[in-house]
């Protein structure tokens, strides 16, 4: 691996070149989870943008956005590399803005899936609509917020040449530039977890049944252990019983230090109770008594397959410029594959017992797992929904279903809202949710109504004409959330 700099830009290639084409991949340390609620999908706007000014090429191109990195991708000869990089550099220095509404529209027509939503419920459970959080969020409505001036903003904050990385699978070609805005490297903070999720099951407007376990950013133990997981809960839920689909594992840096795990698997119809017991019980069955030989044995020939394949020199290359990002420290093949195979039993026994206490297990409303912790007592449930008969209720101005829609509300369906210092608390005849004012992540119009999206993730749509004097509860979410994380219908 070299490594060397043009305009400013770090750049990371092969002393020998690969056979064929040279492929080049411009990544920038920026994704979705540095948008926020208002501005989400930001990063993807950028990327289009840029990308309508580089117009056909007669050689292979494209671009994706990511949880943590954008990628604009080129295979072809040397020349056709330093045009594509050329007018990718260009355009993010001077981003076509006046194409922004057909760009946004395009987007809302064709949403592009650039991040694997099955693994985004436990990280909305974990984080809210924050950061990682915001994976579970994206609609292709989220689009046509977004302006010219948060595009602008995004692009001069994170698409420079001090958070930009070039790696190429051959030397740089001669007459190579990369005039890209001065910037830095953003700071980027940990970000926050939501209080009391560590450690529980929690319900989620999902289809999905999905586990999230946090690991250090490069713990071959961890690898061990979500691989041979994967292949217990494969064998127990969709061959053998054949009530899912095949589980599917995902990893999303929460920061320098940290990856949170995902497992997750779609269960069918009247089967995610089911599947969230086996999953979860395979995980106990790992953590209680770890994997036998054949399965360390079966996790070693995976990954040197990984490291030996036809395209293992990407694999290093893409480690590469992850850890030139994120400053996570970098592994040869030949250090990796004798990390991955000194991992025992013992190792993934110690590393499960140690994530179970931060795990977060999430499945479908309609399901209300049996589940039980390492030392048999029962696993704690987190909801953001407090239920009466648990609590004192909240108290503060009462604004009750105005007497018509109450009179023809079934009993239990009725619901009322609370007013008080802080928020506002959503009540039924069962429980009750708050709505803090200072953790509202966005409010949008609804006509009369506001839609608010809360701290926990979820969204509450409050509607004047609900209750009597609901305009006074409008009145008051207008007065406490803040300008910018409002959206009208224009």
């Amino acid at each position: 691996m070299q490594r060397s700099s043009t305009d400013g830009v770090t750049v990371l290639w092969q002393t020998a070149p690969a056979p064929g084409p040279l492929t080049a991949v411009l990544s920038f340390g920026t994704g979705v989870r540095d948008e926020t609620a208002p501005t989400l999908g930001v990063t993807r706007l950028v990327e289009a943008l840029a990308m309508t000014r580089v117009g056909n090429r007669p050689h292979e191109f494209g671009s994706t956005v990511g949880e943590e990195m954008t990628h604009f991708i080129a295979t072809g000869t040397p020349d056709d590399i330093t045009g594509f990089l050329l007018a990718v550099c260009s355009a993010l220095g001077d981003l076509p803005l006046l194409d922004t509404g057909h760009t946004t529209r395009l987007l809302g027509i064709h949403a592009p899936l650039t991040c694997d939503h099955r693994g985004s419920a436990p990280l909305d459970a974990r984080y809210g609509p924050h950061g990682l959080g915001l994976l579970a969020h994206q609609r292709p409505d989220t689009y046509a917020r977004l302006g010219p001036d948060a595009a602008r903003t995004h692009a001069a904050t994170h698409f420079t040449r001090g958070n930009a990385v070039l790696t190429l699978d051959g030397p740089p070609p001669a007459g190579l530039s990369l005039p890209l805005p001065a910037g830095t490297r953003p700071d980027r903070p940990a970000p926050r977890l939501r209080a009391d999720t560590a450690g529980t099951w929690q319900h989620r407007q999902v289809d999905t049944v999905s586990l999230l376990l946090t690991s250090r950013a490069h713990e071959p133990v961890a690898d061990a252990a979500c691989h041979v997981l994967g292949h217990r809960v494969e064998h127990s839920t969709h061959r053998t019983r054949g009530i899912t689909d095949e589980p599917t594992l995902h990893r999303f840096l929460r920061d320098r230090l940290t990856l949170d795990r995902v497992l997750a698997l779609h269960p069918a119809d009247g089967h995610a109770e089911e599947a969230a017991e086996i999953l979860w019980q395979e995980t106990l069955n790992l953590a209680r008594r770890g994997p036998t030989r054949d399965e360390l044995d079966t996790f070693t020939a995976h990954t040197r397959a990984q490291l030996d394949c036809s395209h293992s020199h990407w694999t290093a290359l893409h480690r590469a410029f992850t850890a030139e990002h994120f400053g996570i420290p970098h592994h040869d093949s030949g250090t990796l594959l004798a990390q991955h195979t000194a991992v025992t039993a013992q190792d993934v026994t110690d590393y499960l017992r140690r994530a179970l206490t931060d795990a977060v297990l999430v499945v479908p409303l309609d399901a209300s797992p049996r589940l039980t912790t390492l030392h048999g007592t029962p696993l704690p449930s987190s909801t953001c929904w407090r239920f009466h008969g648990q609590h004192t209720p909240t108290p503060g101005t009462r604004f009750r279903m105005n007497p018509l829609r109450r009179a023809t509300t079934p009993r239990h369906e009725r619901a009322e809202y609370v007013l008080t210092s802080w928020g506002l608390v959503a009540r039924d005849a069962q429980d009750e949710h708050p709505i803090r004012f200072d953790e509202i992540a966005l409010m949008r119009h609804d006509g009369p109504g506001r839609i608010v999206l809360a701290g926990c993730g979820c969204t509450q749509h409050v509607y004047p004409d609900h209750v009597a004097r609901g305009e006074r509860l409008i009145a008051a979410l207008d007065a406490a959330v803040p300008a910018h994380l409002v959206r009208t219908d224009a």
